[in-house]
């Protein structure tokens, strides 16, 4: 849910931006904006449903929502994984994926912000686009976080150790749906014509054609501002990953070795060793958490000479959820609770209330005729 909030924000970030440059005439300012917005939108319909699919997957093979019972699955349902590590590529804003062309145009439209007449969104918008580049960097290390502690490593249940990978109709689902991120991640230009129309519809005003582009690349403004070739980047990042295979291939040592593994000081390969999602995530938390989400910390030790477990408990606290939005729930509560009230009437008081209302509206008629 709470990075459904922050792809909203992101599409909002396109849609004001897109109001404010048409408010000022700059067409093609407010075009590349509702574009980053809408392509976003489609961006965002994809990886999500990916990781939907992929969240599913894993909770029907092994009955846990906990991730921290999770563990080692890329081994158990390596479909599964590879899909799920797209989405996760995806929805952090990465090259090659769609979830990176979309927020780079979102960037390519806030830098054209000193256009604007008005000094306020001068002075905010830039405050805005840095507020964007930190979410995008949070939301990268939490589907590190998703994917490391779901897939990689040991189980560290057996519902984990025993999963099983997902029937195959899902697999394609879950395959077609990563390549469509890889697909609109190299082949932005299409899905930008794609939604030209809706500009020219809303707006007046379009982008360049794009497809017609050399060697597949977006040029949203001109070629001396700002390009982005996915083809390209796609090439290289397979060209680094065959290069650096191959030189180790070559020039590694095919010399059979046997010495006792380092065990990193931890000589029992009990999975209770490896980092879990509360550990991975605790510098974060305690940067950011003591502001943002009032985190504290409470360390449960056994007694002296008792062999239980020590526990780590975290409270935290939605600031911008309890200061909202929980006084208008518990609002709306309070008063569902009074009219509920009203179903449980006598014949006699239900008569008198129709009776009432029946009085009412005669007033109101007759003083308004």
């Amino acid at each position: 849910a709470y990075h459904t909030v922050e792809n909203i924000g992101i599409i909002f970030i396109g849609l004001g931006l897109a109001l404010a440059f048409e408010a000022s005439g700059l067409k093609a300012a407010a075009a590349l904006s509702l574009t980053a917005a809408i392509f976003h939108v489609f961006n965002h319909s994809l990886f999500k449903s990916l990781l939907f699919l992929g969240s599913g997957a894993v909770l029907h093979a092994t009955g846990e929502r906990d991730m921290e019972r999770l563990g080692g699955l890329i081994h158990r349902m390596p479909v599964t994984a590879l899909a799920f590590l797209a989405g996760c590529i995806a929805i952090s804003a990465l090259p090659p994926f769609n979830g990176f062309v979309s927020e780079w145009l979102t960037f390519q439209a806030i830098l054209l912000s000193p256009q604007l007449p008005q000094w306020v969104p001068r002075l905010i918008v830039p405050a805005v686009g840095a507020t964007l580049a930190c979410a995008a960097a949070l939301a990268a290390t939490c589907f590190v976080k998703a994917f490391g502690m779901t897939f990689l490593g040991r189980s560290r249940s057996t519902a984990a150790a025993e999963a099983r990978e997902t029937d195959g109709w899902s697999q394609v689902a879950m395959l077609l749906l990563a390549l469509l991120c890889l697909l609109a991640g190299v082949l932005p230009g299409f899905v930008m014509d794609a939604l030209a129309p809706v500009m020219k519809l809303l707006l007046g005003a379009r982008l360049a054609v794009q497809s017609s582009e050399p060697w597949l690349r977006i040029v949203p403004i001109d070629t001396a501002r700002s390009a982005y070739d996915g083809a390209l980047v796609l090439g290289m990042i397979a060209i680094a990953a065959a290069a650096t295979a191959l030189i180790v291939r070559r020039f590694a040592s095919h010399a059979l070795r046997r010495a006792p593994a380092w065990d990193c000081g931890f000589p029992d390969a009990s999975p209770a060793t490896q980092y879990t999602a509360g550990s991975f995530a605790q510098p974060i938390r305690r940067v950011f958490g003591g502001v943002v989400f009032r985190a504290r910390e409470h360390v449960a030790m056994p007694a002296p000479g008792d062999t239980g477990p020590a526990r780590l408990e975290v409270e935290l606290h939605d600031t911008l959820w309890e200061a909202l939005y929980a006084p208008v729930i518990r609002l709306v509560d309070a008063v569902t609770a009074r009219v509920n009230l009203l179903q449980f009437l006598t014949i006699r008081r239900y008569l008198t209330l129709v009776v009432s209302a029946l009085v009412l509206l005669l007033i109101i008629v007759g003083a308004t005729r």
